[in-house]
């Protein structure tokens, strides 16, 4: 063979694997992914980590096999084409950003800054060690309800506070053994300015048992728990014998529920005691930007 077919052979493999390459680069709707290296936890720390700014979050946790993926809050995920290396999706919500996770902490980013209802040919990174594509890991999505956007808050029901000065936060007395309602206050900072964004109902104690029931209202929903990495347990219930003194640790707290994004009630039971400390992650409804 000459060196002159070497050279022309060459020149069509190159030609080939750069065709390759450029059809890889941008999806059905020529997004192009941007590479970051993140640290693994729920949807919702994934997404903290980029530059995306959704409502909502959701981790499809198996190398994003084919099926339909209800969110809990209301939007249906659907993945279609996957092989373990692509895929395509669609969604009831607007998405505004996919996260491709592969190999230890990579992820392939694609960014949806008007909002997509579905794409095609999402992938994953490329292993740097012998340049072929990760196999997927899993995939998670940031999306918002249509036509409405949410600020995160935290609430307490209302109470006295834990102390005079800084924290506001409440607990509730009930020591009198009667059913009662009391607000659950958002906002922050003094508990007659905060906002009311529903209601806890104590029941009286039954077989040394309690059930509080959690009602939100005015728009208010469940959101996750944005100070946890790794779980979203968005309420939290401290039961106390005395009068608690200090600020409270939430996190620390005993009783610890995880409630789907976007719900807006929730009943449980606690052993029965003299005092409750009911802390809340939620979001209201604000004007869209």
């Amino acid at each position: 063979m000459t060196s002159k077919k070497v050279l022309m052979i060459l020149i069509v493999l190159l030609c080939i694997l750069s065709t390759s390459l450029t059809a890889l680069a941008a999806t059905g709707l020529g997004i192009e992914p941007v590479l970051l290296h993140l640290t693994v936890g729920d949807a919702a720390s994934e997404i903290s980590q980029t530059e995306c700014d959704p409502d909502f979050a959701f981790k499809v946790d198996n190398s994003a096999e084919n099926g339909t993926y209800p969110t809990g809050d209301g939007n249906i995920i659907t993945i279609t084409s996957s092989n373990g290396y692509t895929f395509d999706w669609q969604s009831k919500w607007p998405v505004t950003c996919v996260l491709v996770k592969a190999g230890k902490d990579f992820y392939n980013v694609f960014y949806y800054p008007n909002g997509s209802y579905g794409d095609t040919g999402l992938y994953a990174a490329t292993n740097p060690s012998n340049e072929k594509p990760f196999e997927i890991s899993h995939v998670t999505f940031g999306y918002n309800e249509l036509s409405m956007c949410y600020q995160e808050e935290t609430a307490w029901a209302k109470g006295t506070r834990y102390v005079e000065r800084g924290n506001w936060a409440m607990y509730v007395d009930h020591r009198d053994k009667e059913k009662k309602v009391v607000d659950l206050i958002a906002g922050g900072g003094n508990p007659s300015s905060g906002t009311v964004v529903g209601t806890a109902t104590i029941s009286a104690p039954a077989d040394d048992e309690v059930t509080i029931k959690i009602s939100l209202t005015g728009g208010a929903v469940f959101y996750y728990d944005l100070d946890d990495p790794n779980n979203d347990d968005n309420l939290k219930v401290q039961d106390y014998a005395t009068a608690p003194k200090g600020n409270p640790a939430p996190g620390k707290f005993d009783w610890k529920y995880s409630i789907a994004p976007h719900l807006t009630t929730y009943t449980f039971t606690v052993p029965y005691n003299n005092f409750y400390g009911i802390h809340l992650d939620v979001a209201v409804p604000v004007p869209c930007n």
